[in-house]
């Protein structure tokens, strides 16, 4: 999901879980409000900008409705990240292979399709993510390296990160997400 700066208005969408854990949401500036409805578990979330990090106000879909304050692992603004930052982790690069295999790495939460990623050196533009772990991009890499760093050339602006008492599961779909 995108969102410009300029379109500061309220914007949906549905972010679906692929990994367990934090999601970052890049949005390129920062929100006042955010809601995000988890249908697996049937709750909403809420968030208002200078709210504590990692902090929203819950309401579970029961029979009697119950709203409580969430202070872990909920909402928190996302600062972003700077073109060229180092991803998590490391890569298994091999020589006339697109293909990119992660050690202890994040792809699904820290890269997008069309990132500039640089790997032993190379530079290249990322195809597809099959997982946190695996990847591939648009060229072969010339060289081999069992534990290469990889970077982001593209970076990411700011945003906000849904944490693990919202994305606990891989099943979990975040649908209604709105910012203001």
């Amino acid at each position: 999901m995108t969102v410009l700066y300029a379109d500061q208005v309220q914007k949906t969408g549905t972010i679906t879980v692929v990994t367990a854990g934090a999601v970052n949401v890049p949005l390129g500036w920062t929100p006042r409000y955010v809601r995000a409805i988890n249908v697996n578990n049937l709750v909403s979330y809420e968030y208002f900008n200078e709210m504590d990090a990692g902090t929203s106000i819950d309401m579970a879909n029961h029979a009697d409705t119950q709203i409580s304050v969430n202070a872990a692992a909920s909402i928190t603004q996302y600062a972003g990240r700077a073109a060229g930052t180092a991803i998590t982790g490391t890569v298994a690069v091999v020589a006339g292979s697109a293909a990119l295999t992660g050690t202890s790495t994040n792809f699904t939460g820290e890269l997008v399709v069309g990132d500039k990623v640089t790997a032993n050196g190379e530079t290249r533009t990322v195809l597809t993510i099959v997982s946190s772990t695996s990847l591939t991009v648009d060229a072969a890499f010339t060289t081999t390296n069992a534990t290469a760093q990889m970077f982001d050339e593209t970076g990411k602006g700011l945003g906000v990160t849904f944490g693990a008492d919202i994305c606990d599961t891989a099943a979990d779909v975040v649908r209604w997400v709105a910012f203001r």
